[in-house]
């Protein structure tokens, strides 16, 4: 910000980037403020993506700061954007918005965010992306007005916004961008938006509060503008009369002058809430707007917290956050001394404390206090002591074991939202809690302790991991020591293949309870070929694991060419179990559906694909970086629409019954493996009445050849290759009619039959391996009673020696 603002004088500043914001004046709003005041450069800042009322981030914040909010194409606002108010003080914030959905921008040439749009651009949401559309307009009224600072362009770009007629200032400012308009503009409004802060409930000694706004007139002749002020409140209300007023409907501002009026807003009438809107000048074609705000406060009360350390003391080491039950709204406390008085509006609340001691790296001790519900009626007072809690503290049987992640976490939930904290540390040295209050339904909270484990001189090489999860519904734990026994845990012995020559791996293990709290995981490489024991906890939880292959980036993350999943999976304790992965040939699957449309599904008149091109032998779920992908569908014979991705792909269709193909490819060249996959189902469908969606009668043959681990078999003998017909879950039953399998040694050019036998609830296929080193190549083709069918082929499914 010094380089560009003093260094280099540049006229305006883009910032797309957002942070938390506080009530205090942070760094980098102070910066804002110091050098827009002693260089004119105006910074113009992203609101943030939280999507929330009160949740503009820094420094977007800061009053010299243009602050911008994101819309789509229609100029609604995106369901992300940032609102206000400002925390703090209730001010107008953002002051403007600007498209931010969907928008298509260069691509960096070593860029990884994005939708890509051909090669060179990516498509991108956020208010990242709206901040760039007004640093341009800046840009283009600098080339008219080249002796301006940064509060002329900034209150000129208000002034002549579209403001949106469902949207608050809170939401809008002033409104949308408006560069036709802007360019045009001499009349501006000091200051280009009006806050009234907070008045404070009740309301029956209201004083009126009073503004008075300057307009400037850059113009070469005097204007005589028209003013009128609107202002809406909760659920779209109308001011009464008398709420807001002008000290005059009509004012002539001289040519390169200034005139002034005063705005007044009586908050003895009205309902409580939050009220916005705009005061409004025109003059024929001349339109400058202001925005307005005021908070009529709720009925509200003080709530004084102290905060206390474990010796007792007054303590400022905290960080405390308040929830609403009824809004989701989050309240931060902030003071410096360990005591603070925050004005909450009635209602339930969800308490979150830490306190914490520092020590030389990071805290040294750290006490978590939770409240699953706080109701507020009136003033009152919540001591949070830190001599409340009791240690926190766990152990796995495996000696040199030691955690990696400890995730302690609190989570609440309405019909409207899902809300929680968390704290992430890698010891349980100095880790205390406690409840304070009382339990409640596991309806409204469940409390939580997770943690991973690892051989703590070596992680990246353990041959076992520890993946623990403890609930607690309803409730959160004071204190907690657990000694976990080989009988609490399921074990499940999981086997890797090779690799892929030149690539790295990280596997990842993370619980998924059955809350739905979310999870976090540690990452790290195993051995391939090799094995890892994972001790996985059983109680109301569910696990779901990765392993992904790529290239370490010059930032260090993975760059993936290569994943496989597991499906959400409940263990038994004391039960012992294994797991093979990466082993070939990898193809079509058909997993346990884990969202509706997964598989091949239609839902009124939409056909959605969305299925793995690349699952193992195992049938773990794979994806693939593809060379060349593509999924097409055809209705009686003619192409409905394709799309760019292998396996994947959404399709609006006629109502009427037809016939149905899908087609499905993936090319790739980072392995030798696969190296092309293929698929074509055929159906018949008619429209699906309802929404929700019904699975189509697909299939899928998944080959499951014995290979060594570096996916080869012997060359120059028969060979058997189990094969099975895997239909889509939840779809139609159907019994498969005929079955046949092919086999290639050259690359797919040619073909000769397999020799098919029944073997229980598959099939064994024997093919006679030529002598010397190559690649097998497999195709299949079945069909079921209801005359479904399902093409495959597998270029190189597995290697010979």
């Amino acid at each position: 910000m010094q380089w560009a603002a003093a260094e280099q004088h540049a006229t305006v500043v883009n910032m797309s980037l957002s942070g938390w914001d506080t009530p205090e004046v942070d760094p980098l709003e102070q910066a804002v403020e110091s050098l827009t005041a002693q260089t004119g450069t105006l910074f113009v800042a992203a609101a943030g993506n939280d999507g929330l009322d009160g949740s503009v981030g820094s420094p977007a914040s800061a009053d010299a700061a243009l602050a911008v909010g994101a819309v789509d194409r229609n100029d609604e606002l995106a369901d992300f954007s940032s609102r206000g108010p400002r925390t703090g003080d209730g001010a107008i914030k953002p002051d403007i918005t600007a498209p931010g959905v969907d928008i298509v921008a260069a691509r960096a040439a070593n860029g990884q965010i994005g939708d890509p749009v051909g090669e060179k651009y990516v498509a991108l949401s956020g208010t990242s992306m709206a901040t760039p559309h007004v640093v341009g307009a800046v840009a283009l009224i600098a080339q008219q007005h080249p002796g301006w600072n940064a509060g002329h362009y900034k209150a000129t770009l208000m002034a002549a916004a579209r403001p949106h007629p469902g949207q608050t200032a809170f939401q809008q400012g002033a409104g949308r961008v408006d560069v036709a308009h802007a360019i045009t503009e001499r009349v501006t409004s000091e200051p280009p938006s009006v806050s009234f802060g907070v008045a404070l409930w009740p309301h029956g000694d209201d004083k009126p509060i009073s503004r008075t706004v300057t307009y400037r007139n850059s113009g070469a002749d005097a204007v005589t503008l028209d003013l009128a002020a609107e202002f809406t409140g909760p659920g779209g209300r109308s001011a009464p009369a008398g709420m807001i007023t002008v000290s005059a409907t009509r004012l002539t501002v001289p040519a390169g002058g200034a005139a002034r009026v005063t705005v007044v807003v009586d908050t003895r009438l009205g309902v409580d809430g939050t009220w916005t809107g705009r005061l409004t000048a025109r003059s024929g074609d001349t339109v400058a707007v202001t925005p307005l705000a005021v908070n009529r406060e709720v009925e509200s009360y003080d709530l004084t917290l102290t905060h206390r350390n474990r010796a007792g003391a007054l303590t400022g080491d905290f960080y405390t956050t308040l929830l609403g039950l009824g809004d989701g709204a989050f309240r931060d406390v902030y003071d410096a001394d360990g005591q603070a008085t925050v004005r909450v509006p009635k209602g339930r609340y969800g308490v979150q404390s830490l306190l914490f001691v520092d020590g030389d790296q990071g805290w040294s001790e750290i006490s978590m206090l939770t409240q699953p519900e706080l109701v507020v009626t009136g003033d009152q007072r919540l001591d949070l002591d830190a001599r409340r809690a009791r240690p926190v503290r766990s152990t796995v049987p495996q000696r040199g074991a030691a955690p990696l992640l400890i995730d302690f976490g609190a989570t609440w939930f309405s019909d409207e939202f899902q809300a929680g904290f968390g704290l992430w540390t890698d010891t349980f040295e100095g880790l205390y809690s406690a409840q304070l209050g009382r339990n409640v339904s596991d309806k409204v909270f469940v409390g939580s302790l997770a943690s991973q484990w690892a051989d703590a001189k070596a992680p990246e090489r353990s041959p076992y991991f520890y993946g623990l999860n403890e609930l607690f519904p309803g409730r959160f734990p004071t204190g907690l020591v657990r000694h976990y026994r080989p009988a609490d845990l399921a074990h499940v012995t999981n086997r890797f293949a090779n690799g892929y020559p030149g690539l790295e791996n990280e596997r990842v293990v993370y619980p998924e309870s059955d809350y739905n709290l979310g999870a976090s995981a540690i990452v790290l490489p195993v051995q391939v070929p090799g094995k890892r024991i994972e001790h996985l906890s059983t109680v109301r939880t569910r696990w779901n694991t990765e392993l992904d292959f790529g290239k370490r980036a010059e930032e260090g993350w993975l760059d993936v060419q290569a994943v496989l999943e597991s499906v959400p999976t409940r263990y038994r304790a004391g039960r012992t179990c294994a797991e093979h992965w990466n082993d070939a040939p990898f193809g079509p699957s058909f997993p346990q559906p884990r969202w509706p449309e997964q598989g091949i599904t239609r839902s009124g008149n939409t056909v959605v694909v969305s299925l793995p091109l690349h699952s193992d032998a195992a049938g773990h779920p794979g994806g693939s970086r593809n060379d060349t992908e593509r999924t097409a569908l055809y209705r009686n014979g003619k192409l409905v629409g394709e799309s760019p991705y292998a396996g994947y792909g959404e399709f609006e269709v006629p109502p009427g019954v037809a016939n149905y193909r899908v087609d499905a490819i993936a090319t790739r060249g980072f392995t030798d493996l696969s190296t092309e996959v293929s698929a074509s189902w055929t159906f018949r469908s008619k429209r699906v009445p309802g929404d929700e969606p019904a699975r189509l009668p697909a299939t899928a043959v998944r080959f499951t050849p014995a290979l060594s681990p570096d996916g080869t078999a012997p060359a120059g003998r028969p060979f058997t290759v189990p094969v099975a017909v895997q239909r889509q879950p939840g779809a139609p039953a159907g019994r498969v009619a005929a079955l046949t399998v092919d086999v290639s040694y050259d690359g797919g050019k040619t073909w000769r039959k397999a020799t098919l036998r029944k073997r229980g609830a598959g099939w064994t296929a024997t093919v006679r391996h030529p002598a010397g080193p190559g690649y097998v190549s497999l195709r299949a083709w079945a069909r079921d009673d209801a005359g479904n069918t399902v093409t495959q082929r597998i270029i190189q499914a597995y290697r010979l020696r």
